[in-house]
This record gives C-alpha cells, sequence and structure tokens, in this order.
C-alpha cells in the first residue's frame, strides 16, 4: 500500500520517468485485475468525457476571439502533464497519455501546442490544462453575456464534482483491495 500512496498522490511526477511509468503500470494493471468493480469508475470517466465535450463549444468561442493576437503564451509545458486522477480517467476510457518529449522546461510552450491550438481533443487533455484560463480570457468572458457564463460555471463545478467522484469510488476499490 505504501507504493500505492506514494504513487498516487498529489505529487506531479511527470519529471521522473521512472515513476510516471510506475504509477501509470499501478492505475492500468488495477483496471485489468478489478474491471468488474471499476465499471462505475469507468461509467464516470465516460459520463466526465461527454460533458467536458459539451463545454468546448463556449470555451472555442471565447479563444478564437483571444488566443490569436495574444503575445504571451499561457499554454505552457507544466499544464500538459496529467496528475494521478487524469491518469485513472483515461485508463478508465481505455486509452494511453501521448508521448511526453524529455527535457522540456516546464515554462515553455505546451510541447502540444500546435499553430492552430491544441493538438490534443479537448475531453482528453490534462484537467489542469483545460480549465487554465488567464487573465485576459477571464476578463473577455466577463464581458459577455451573463447567462453562458454562468451556464459554463455550473458546468464545469459539474466536472469538478464528478472528476472527484471518480477519484474517490478508484480509490475506495484500490482500499478494498489491498493487492
Amino acid at each position: 500500500m505504501a507504493l500505492r500512496h506514494q504513487l498516487l498522490n498529489d505529487d506531479l511526477i511527470w519529471h521522473d520517468r521512472k515513476r510516471w511509468y510506475e504509477a501509470l503500470s499501478l492505475i492500468t494493471n488495477l483496471f485489468e485485475r478489478h474491471k468488474g468493480e471499476l465499471a462505475e469508475v469507468e461509467r464516470i470517466a465516460l459520463a466526465l468525457r461527454n460533458k467536458i465535450g459539451g463545454v468546448d463549444r463556449f470555451i472555442q468561442e471565447n479563444t478564437a476571439q483571444v488566443c490569436p493576437d495574444c503575445r504571451k503564451v499561457c499554454c505552457i509545458n507544466k499544464h500538459g502533464y496529467y496528475d494521478h486522477q487524469d491518469l485513472i480517467y483515461i485508463t478508465a476510457l481505455a486509452l494511453t497519455p501521448p508521448q511526453y518529449g524529455a527535457g522540456i522546461e516546464d515554462a515553455a510552450p505546451c510541447q502540444f501546442l500546435s499553430e492552430t491550438g491544441c493538438g490534443i481533443e479537448r475531453s482528453l487533455r490534462p484537467f489542469r490544462c483545460n480549465w487554465h484560463f488567464c487573465s485576459e480570457l477571464i476578463a473577455f468572458m466577463n464581458s459577455g453575456p451573463p447567462k453562458p457564463l454562468r451556464e459554463f460555471n455550473n458546468k464545469f463545478r459539474e466536472l469538478q464534482s464528478l472528476r472527484q467522484e471518480m477519484a474517490d469510488r478508484f480509490f475506495l476499490i484500490l482500499t478494498m483491495n489491498r493487492s
């Protein structure tokens, strides 16, 4: 259990490739060994993916107005890495995280950023990446009609709650099956 606690915590371990692959392997193995017990986690992950897709249009409409003229790229590498909850989510969807380049500075532009935006589908991006908004984007969203922003904020709270529920259920199974 100590290894699990060590690997599946809030530490961002992507710079330590050995620990990164150990955490990913641990989560993958747990899903393989406890498939039936983790079916609810998989269901929640799918619901989460669908809900993320449901807010994509609002975000795209706003970033299309703000981001093209931006002189300071806020899509930096440190936001593009999965944490342990992201790894649970991606594994529950039977997907694998993208291959990260080694030696890229955290403050460098994100390795998945292209001329046309992010190269990763929104519902598969790390949580911190999806929900990192610069002050200019927040100001722009706040300057628009209040109803779409209010709806977005409500959906975002639902996403946070669903993500936490997914992680809680995963860790409940993990705790019950101390193997």
